[in-house]
């Protein structure tokens, strides 16, 4: 697993505060389209956060419904999103909330 900077502005490879690259993989055609955080939770625990503030976060921001089921570590945001799109999301919320 890719392990980049918090705070990407920073590019010292030796940078003290690392998380995992967001990996979001597109499921469904059509109406149905989804796209799934694969690795929300590592990312959530390497900002010492709950999940279900980063995937919301990503819901408000995109305006689309979220499904989180942490149970079987699944968190859904409803349309189809690519991994530059919420990364760039992602740093809006260490921004605001880390």
């Amino acid at each position: 697993m890719a392990m980049i900077n918090v705070n990407r502005q920073t590019n010292d490879m030796f940078y003290r505060y690392k998380m995992p690259k967001l990996i979001a993989k597109v499921e469904g055609t059509g109406n149905g389209i989804k796209t799934v955080i694969v690795n929300a939770t590592a990312i959530a625990k390497a900002l010492n956060r709950p999940t279900t503030y980063v995937t919301k976060f990503f819901g408000c921001e995109l305006g689309a419904q979220v499904q989180m089921n942490a149970k079987e570590d699944r968190y859904i945001v409803n349309g189809s999103h690519d991994c530059e799109k919420l990364q760039n999301l992602l740093d809006g919320f260490i921004k605001r909330f880390v």
